[in-house]
C-alpha cells in the first residue's frame, strides 16, 4: 500500500505543525510527500524537508486564499507524484493543521479496502434553488458579479458592507447540462485513475479556469473557492470514475461564522475517537496540543 501526500503550507508557524504531522505520515511506511510552500510569504525549513525525505516543489507563485493559484499547486504536487516511477496507490490533500486520528496500521488497512476512484464531500449544485443556504451562495457566486457595495446592518445589529452583484452574461458561465457545477471540500483521498483524468484535464486551459482568471482580479478573494469546484467538477462529470462522497476526513463546523472550522481541542475527543474519519483538521500549534498528546498516547502508539 503506497501512498503520495500533497500538502500547501505559506506561513512560518506552518513549520510547527509539519514537524508534528511528517513523522506520522512517515510512520505509514511507502510513502512519497510533496510539499509547495509558499516561498513569497515565508521561508522553507530545510532541515525539516530533509529529515523527513519531502519533495519540495518549486513554487507556482504567490498563492492566496481562496483562488486558483492554490489549484495550480495541488495540481504540480498531484504531478510530481503520478510521475514517479512508482506512482502511489492513493493520493491524499493534507494541510499542515491536518492530523491522522486513526493508528498507522488502521489507515493502511483502511485504505487496502477502498475501491472508488476518488473521495471527495462533494455535491452537485443544480442552479434550480435546493434551499440549503451554501448552495444559494456557490449559485449566486457563479451567476452574479460584484460591482461595488454598501453599508449594511444585519438583524444582529453588526455591520458589514454589501455587495451589489448583477447577472453575468451566460456565455462566460463554464457551468451548464453539459458540464455540471459540483462544490465540496478541497480535502480529498484519490485513486490513479482519478489522478490521471485531472491531469489530462489541461487544468491551465481549463474552461473554468479560465473563467476564474478572467472573472476575478488576480490577487483578490475568487468566489466560490476554485479548490472547492474545479477538482470537483472535473471528477463529477466523469462518467467512466466510481466515486464516492466522502473524504475521511473530521472537520467541525458547528457554529462557525466565517469560513474556516473550529480549532480542534480535548473537547472533540468524543468525536473524534467514534468516528471512522482517518485525518482530522484544523489542529492548532498551542491550543490543540493537548489533543494531539492525547491521540499519541491513546490512539497513534498503538499497534
Amino acid at each position: 500500500m503506497s501512498i503520495g501526500f500533497v500538502i500547501l503550507s505559506h506561513r512560518s508557524q506552518d513549520w510547527r505543525l509539519l514537524a508534528k504531522l511528517l513523522p506520522r505520515l512517515r510512520e505509514l511506511g511507502e510513502v512519497d510527500i510533496a510539499l509547495h510552500h509558499d516561498t513569497y510569504q515565508s521561508a522553507v525549513d530545510t532541515a525539516l524537508v530533509k529529515r523527513y525525505g519531502v519533495r519540495l516543489i518549486p513554487p507556482v507563485g504567490r498563492t492566496y486564499w481562496s483562488h486558483i493559484s492554490k489549484v495550480f499547486a495541488i495540481v504540480r504536487g498531484l504531478e510530481c507524484l503520478f510521475r514517479l516511477p512508482r506512482p502511489p496507490r492513493w493520493y491524499a490533500t493534507l494541510s499542515p493543521s491536518c492530523y491522522p486520528i486513526k493508528s498507522a496500521g488502521e489507515i493502511v488497512a483502511q485504505l487496502s479496502k477502498l475501491t472508488a476512484d476518488f473521495y471527495v464531500d462533494m455535491r452537485e449544485v443544480d442552479f434550480q434553488s435546493t434551499g440549503l443556504e451554501l448552495d444559494r451562495y456557490v449559485e449566486e457566486a457563479v451567476a452574479k458579479r460584484t460591482i461595488g457595495h454598501v453599508p449594511f446592518v444585519s438583524r444582529r445589529g453588526r455591520f458589514y458592507w454589501r455587495p451589489i452583484r448583477v447577472r453575468r452574461p451566460r456565455s462566460v458561465i463554464p457551468f451548464g447540462k453539459h458540464f455540471r457545477l459540483f462544490h465540496g471540500s478541497d480535502w480529498f483521498l484519490l485513486g490513479p485513475q482519478a489522478v490521471a483524468h485531472i491531469l489530462d484535464a489541461d487544468i491551465p486551459q481549463h474552461p473554468v479556469t479560465r473563467f476564474y482568471l478572467e472573472a476575478y482580479s488576480q490577487a483578490g478573494t475568487q468566489s466560490p473557492c476554485p479548490v472547492e469546484t474545479l477538482f470537483q467538477s472535473i471528477l463529477g462529470n466523469a462518467n467512466h470514475l466510481v466515486g464516492q462522497h466522502r473524504n475521511w476526513h473530521y472537520i467541525d463546523w458547528n457554529g462557525v461564522t466565517d469560513w474556516h472550522p473550529r480549532i480542534l481541542t480535548e473537547e472533540h475527543w468524543e468525536q473524534l475517537t467514534t468516528s471512522d474519519a482517518l485525518w482530522a483538521r484544523k489542529f492548532h500549534p498551542e491550543r490543540s496540543e493537548p489533543l494531539r498528546r492525547r491521540l499519541g498516547a491513546e490512539v497513534l502508539n498503538r499497534g
